[in-house]
């Protein structure tokens, strides 16, 4: 039996970083015309949580790797709503940096490490 590690790599940490700050991001909409308050400030919520989570991810942690990785996906899902329901052209491309940048770090995080020779 073998014990796969917890350990975040650089990249997704880096990705999920992003996307973490983005969602931050659209706390300065709040006061805008049409504004949806309440999913801004779930948005913030799931991107305080990634961002806090990384680097206890980072050092092993598996129940940071799973709050990191639970917080991107409700995330990405809120973001394909964006899509369909008339948000403005820069709501659109954040949300599609944020649907992007999980998706990829996702990839990355399963990706297995290459296997090294030692001399």
């Amino acid at each position: 039996m073998t014990v796969r590690s917890a350990v975040l790599p650089t990249a997704s940490a880096f990705l999920f970083a992003v996307s973490g700050l983005v969602d931050l991001v659209f706390l300065s909409a709040i006061g805008t015309e049409d504004a949806p308050v309440p999913v801004i400030i779930i948005l913030a919520v799931l991107g305080a949580l990634t961002l806090a989570a990384l680097v206890p991810a980072r050092r092993g942690s598996r129940p940071a790797l799973v709050t990191t990785i639970v917080a991107r996906l409700i995330s990405a899902l809120l973001a394909v709503v964006s899509f369909f329901v008339g948000a403005p052209l820069w709501v659109m491309i954040a949300e599609a940096v944020v649907i992007v940048s999980t998706v990829a770090a996702l990839v990355l995080l399963r990706r297995r490490p290459a296997l090294t020779a030692t001399a």
